[in-house]
């Protein structure tokens, strides 16, 4: 909706453009992070198995 009055022009919503960038934006940021946090999940799911395998020796050692 725009309402033209001489100058006094009053911008309501977004436009095309603006909403494509922030899709973008949004784009660009999903591809850097998702990768990083798959593989934070793993090396975390590794790491506690292997303590879990520790702990599991340690208590069969006693």
């Amino acid at each position: 909706m725009l309402r033209c009055q001489g100058t006094n022009a009053k911008r309501l919503g977004f436009t095309l453009v603006e909403i494509m960038v922030d899709v973008l934006i949004i784009s660009i940021i999903t591809v850097i992070t998702v990768p990083n946090f798959l593989t934070t999940r793993t090396t975390s799911a590794r790491t506690s198995c292997i303590y879990n395998l520790r702990h599991i020796d340690e208590a069969k050692d006693q």
